[in-house]
């Protein structure tokens, strides 16, 4: 869970502004994948990192929403 939590703190506000209204996955400290499309960045994640954990969350205008630890 620790490092799930670091993932979610190096999401930096320069990233967020740069994917404001994407899915985006966050493993190993960086972004991973981006879409607009949840099921492709979900897909990607379990296809791409199937023994890690990504975060998934939605990028909206003012903040980061988590839907989910995969």
């Amino acid at each position: 869970m620790k490092n799930i939590i670091n993932n979610f703190d190096s999401v930096s506000e320069e990233i967020m502004t740069n994917y404001a209204g994407e899915w985006i996955a966050v493993g190993d400290g960086k972004v991973i994948l981006h879409s607009k499309s949840l099921k492709d960045v979900n897909s990607f994640t379990k296809t791409n990192y199937p023994k890690k954990r990504a975060l998934i969350g939605k990028i909206t205008e003012a903040n980061l929403s988590v839907l989910s630890i995969c």
